[in-house]
């Protein structure tokens, strides 16, 4: 069937074992440029505060694509937020067989309880695009995405590290990586600052602290790697973290997170952090990194573009209600 043509009528059924790598391929399928990491929908799957609905949609009796909702526990998140994610296979994309999939996944938000419904599409995807304006969809906010070259100026981009090393030694801040760290309390206290400088992401919805549990699940994750995974000391407060994200089977390495205690910005520490993670990159041959963050977080957008990074594109985010 050639791309565009009109799909069967789509069925959805629950999804199986290997729901989370049929994802990874079918998003990789529709974004070739942007791979996805099976591993990595892996990981995302098993979050203990997270309810997932997934589910596969068959169109004449094959797989065409998948079909996921996410949400916090009720009692966490007041807002009834759900997010709401759709693919399908390039023989079977089109405007109206992604609006079926996401007006299904509607259905079943609406009998969990949900009040809004978020859907989360690249810009330059025409037809999603299409497809949830037409059942009532309207932008909210956008996830803005950064790429650094990172064979054009090595040598700038290490000297600005050595600069951020120096700032950081004259203020009496350690940059170390989890690995290297002999605290017994690392983990505890670096989940304990990240949970607390995450509420400060501007966001819709409610963010809702991961356990210490999966916390540890996230760090020894085969796509992070505690001698890549910097940390930022002040004494006995772990202060900052910053880590990459490696592909373990295809994909770009990208930032997963960075943040910084509230007590410790605007000293230079997320400025500190990234740079080690990025002159590590460039060790490891590297040949380039992508970061994203909220298009209204003025503060890291503007060291993004300090750093050298360019802007590649957007993500927007879409909701209505229920």
């Amino acid at each position: 069937m050639p791309p565009g043509t009109p799909t069967k009528t789509l069925d959805f059924r629950p999804a199986g074992e290997d729901f989370a790598r049929f994802l990874a391929d079918v998003r990789t399928a529709e974004l070739p440029d942007e791979p996805m990491d099976p591993p990595g929908v892996e990981l995302w799957l098993r979050n203990d505060h997270t309810v997932f609905r997934s589910y596969v949609a068959h169109a004449g009796g094959a797989p065409a694509g998948y079909a996921l909702s996410e949400h916090n526990q009720w009692e966490a998140a007041p807002d009834r937020v759900v997010w709401l994610y759709c693919g399908l296979l390039p023989d079977h994309r089109t405007p109206d067989g992604l609006a079926a999939a996401y007006q299904f996944l509607e259905e079943q938000a609406r009998t969990d309880g949900g009040r809004v419904a978020m859907v989360y599409i690249r810009e330059d995807d025409a037809q999603a695009l299409e497809a949830v304006a037409k059942i009532g969809y309207s932008e909210d906010r956008r996830e803005r995405f950064w790429e650094l070259d990172l064979r054009a100026d090595p040598d700038r981009l290490r000297q600005l590290a050595e600069g951020s090393r120096e700032r950081m030694r004259r203020a009496g801040i350690v940059i170390t990586t989890l690995a290297s760290d002999q605290d017994p309390e690392r983990y505890l206290k670096t989940h304990e600052m990240a949970n607390a400088a995450e509420q400060d992401i501007p966001t819709s919805d409610t963010i809702v602290p991961d356990s210490f549990e999966y916390f540890m699940e996230w760090v020894r994750s085969p796509n992070l790697h505690q001698d890549r995974f910097w940390i930022a000391r002040a004494g006995d407060e772990v202060v900052g973290l910053s880590t990459l994200s490696y592909p373990v089977e295809r994909g770009i390495v990208s930032t997963d997170f960075t943040c910084v205690a509230r007590s410790r910005r605007g000293l230079g520490i997320a400025r500190a952090l990234k740079l080690e993670t990025i002159v590590q990159a460039i060790d490891l041959d590297v040949d380039r990194v992508r970061t994203d963050n909220d298009f209204r977080n003025a503060p890291i957008l503007h060291l993004n573009e300090d750093l050298g990074y360019q802007h590649v594109f957007d993500w927007i985010k879409l909701a209505r209600e229920l």
